[in-house]
């Protein structure tokens, strides 16, 4: 893992998690540099749930998007950025509030574009989905102009700091 990434910063708790890993129980626990593979967990409340009792798909998909994503933030310099351009979700088996645990992992990055997959489990491995997507990376931009690494982390840390303060 790259130990310049906002991601790092945030697994280290340098900074806070997003209101939505906040949301859907995002708990890190470990990367394969090898394989490029992240490693988290969930805390699915009844919050996320549907008239039956299950986990919401739509919440499924985000959880898959906060496993493949920090796969590929992992790796980046604070001045990256990764964009979700394209992503598929299929739902295996139903999944119900509790631990739900996730990995992502990096199948193929060339140049701006790069190529995840993702599933999720139950504590007995029973796979509740998988998904697939692509993601664009490019430059951390203000007004038009690249930012540099320095500028880049303390940005976004001011702005999560910021976000935080304000929802108490």
């Amino acid at each position: 893992m790259n130990p310049e990434s906002i991601f790092y910063s945030v697994v280290n708790g340098d900074l806070p998690r997003s209101q939505a890993g906040t949301l859907l129980g995002w708990r890190f626990v470990g990367y394969d540099d090898a394989l490029r593979r992240i490693q988290v967990e969930f805390e699915a409340g009844p919050v996320l749930t549907n008239p039956m009792g299950n986990v919401q798909g739509g919440f499924l998909s985000a959880m898959l998007d906060d496993c493949m994503g920090p796969a590929i933030y992992a790796t980046l310099p604070a001045n990256r950025i990764a964009v979700t351009v394209e992503s598929k979700t299929s739902f295996v088996s139903p999944a119900r509030p509790g631990r739900i645990i996730g990995w992502g992992e990096v199948e193929h990055s060339k140049g701006s574009i790069a190529f995840t997959r993702g599933w999720l489990t139950d504590p007995a491995g029973k796979v509740l989905a998988t998904a697939s997507a692509t993601f664009r990376v490019g430059a951390l931009r203000w007004r038009g102009l690249s930012v540099p690494r320095p500028i880049a982390r303390r940005m976004i840390a001011r702005t999560l700091r910021r976000v935080h303060a304000q929802i108490g």
